[in-house]
């Protein structure tokens, strides 16, 4: 229905006018996610810092900003759900349009600027969650804010959903606030974990892809000294070449493959967790991520140029190597080790074409 009927017609609409149209049908009709999508099977699921995710791939921020579609995202298949980027006080963000597709290259680029209705209007949306499916909260600082402002308003946002979202992610990392990617320094990111502690709840810090190696080492690094549940990787990249703000899908895919399978490596078999973002559009691409030593991911733009049918495929494909392995759920497949998931997905690799 997706392919045929709905991306079609959405198609032919400016893409923030096609996204304002999606999510107002998504919170008027939430009964729909039930018949675009499918539950998972408790095959599925998978232990993520201190959740169980119905499955290990998830709804990456950007698309519910406000909170207003949990019911509906929640039937699609998803594992779990991020909202938001969420600031303290209602803004527009940057100046309209702001957001376009790159079809020939499956990819989007935006220039949003984090617009939010503000954290009283967004903080409802959260009351209307299931427990069956993990929320979480991504939060940002206002546009003008500075530093220091930004550290009191990411606190207040925090206590404030203390008891609704499931797990935080701090935005530090998109492309489209000014100043905003200097914050990802660790005497900014020392202050702010400072305040924002105890984390009752898991907590994740989202970066960029536009860093090298040195700058990467010092987020993990300071991520790990402060006993975050993980880091995010990656938010958009920036492709001037391309016009301003940030881009994503398959444009994104080996830049941000260089970035999480790096952190990977760092981190072996230590549990603290990577959710890779960025590229993540076919079978092949999931394979890839778990040989890395990878396990959840999160998915924004090929869901918009694939659907639902994205997440059926995810379903299908995962259920089907469990069954030719003889393995009994997903969860027993990521406590093996590197070395032992590399040669399960062999096996079953040399039985299937991608």
């Amino acid at each position: 229905m997706y392919s045929s009927l709905i991306k079609p017609f959405l198609f032919t609409l400016p893409a923030e006018t096609a996204h304002d149209l999606s999510m107002e049908t998504a919170h008027l009709a939430p009964w729909l996610g039930g018949i675009l999508g499918n539950e998972n099977d408790l095959k599925l699921k998978t232990q993520v810092g201190k959740l169980s995710w119905s499955a290990p791939w998830g709804l990456a921020a950007g698309l519910d900003k406000n909170a207003q579609a949990i019911p509906f995202f929640s039937k699609l298949g998803f594992g779990a759900l991020e909202c938001g980027t969420i600031t303290l006080d209602e803004q527009l963000g940057n100046a309209k349009p702001r957001m376009f597709r790159l079809p020939e290259e499956q990819s989007l680029r935006n220039s949003m600027g984090f617009p939010s209705r503000g954290l009283v209007k967004i903080e409802n949306g959260f009351h209307t969650r299931t427990h069956k499916v993990p929320v979480g909260a991504n939060i940002g600082k206002l546009k003008e804010s500075s530093p220091l402002r930004s550290i009191i308003e990411l606190k207040k946002i925090k206590n404030t959903l203390e008891d609704k979202a499931d797990y935080f992610v701090i935005n530090v990392s998109s492309p489209n606030t000014p100043g905003l990617r200097h914050l990802q320094d660790r005497g900014y990111l020392s202050e702010l974990f400072k305040e924002l502690r105890p984390f009752h709840k898991d907590i994740y810090l989202k970066i960029a892809p536009d860093l090298n190696e040195g700058q990467l080492k010092e987020l993990y690094d300071v991520s790990c000294e402060f006993n975050l549940t993980g880091l995010i990787a990656t938010n958009t990249t920036m492709m001037p070449e391309k016009g301003s703000g940030g881009v994503s899908g398959e444009l994104l895919k080996s830049r941000a493959y260089d970035i999480y399978s790096k952190l990977l490596e760092w981190k072996g078999d230590d549990k603290f967790e990577i959710i890779a973002v960025g590229g993540i559009n076919s079978w092949a691409d999931v394979l890839k991520l778990w040989r890395a030593g990878g396990k959840s991911f999160q998915v924004y733009t090929a869901f918009i140029y694939q659907g639902p049918e994205l997440l059926k495929n995810f379903q299908k494909q995962t259920l089907h190597m469990l069954e030719q392995t003889e393995l009994n759920n997903l969860q027993t497949f990521f406590n093996l080790n590197k070395v032992q998931r590399q040669s399960i997905i062999k096996q079953w690799t040399q039985k299937h074409t991608l």
